[in-house]
């Protein structure tokens, strides 16, 4: 498995990934409206799209993965493809987005849906704690937010 930096060429590949990721984690928590706007906006397509040159991707022979963003000590996305899970390459993700947060910032931040409860227990088996939580909004459905930090130095 290759992290690298995403290029232009994986774009469609990453509309894809994103796209699957929010069908079968969120869209089953939310309501069938929202399901129905997230198909007609294509949010997942164009934060592909505009951010990619930010996403550093697990490329296994030519094949993406996953992918996360990051952004100064923040995690703003870590998605995995839906075969991928159960494999190690969240764990590799993870360790690499803080490992890149060690280098100059003591403390990672990330926000996560509450109803993401996989998510959840994942973060806090590497030791991140929630801060706060907070009312949210996902494509204008309300949603409970958490955020959570990890001292990672």
């Amino acid at each position: 498995m290759l992290l690298r930096p995403a290029r232009e060429a994986d774009i469609p590949a990453l509309v894809t990934l994103l796209r699957n990721s929010w069908l079968t984690v969120w869209a089953p928590a939310l309501r069938f409206e929202t399901v129905r706007r997230f198909a007609a906006e294509d949010p997942a397509g164009t934060y592909a799209r505009e951010r990619w040159r930010d996403f550093i991707v697990a490329d296994e022979a030519g094949e993406l993965r996953g992918m996360f963003h990051l952004e100064a000590d923040h995690l703003h996305a870590i998605h995995l493809e839906h075969t991928a899970r159960r494999r190690g390459i969240g764990t590799l993700l993870m360790d690499e987005a803080e490992r890149r947060v060690a280098t100059d910032h003591g403390e990672a931040v990330l926000e996560v849906l509450a109803f993401n409860t996989g998510a959840i227990a994942f973060y806090r088996q590497r030791g991140w704690t929630v801060r706060r939580s907070y009312d949210g909004s996902e494509l204008g459905e309300p949603v409970s937010t958490l955020e959570m930090r990890k001292t990672v130095r």
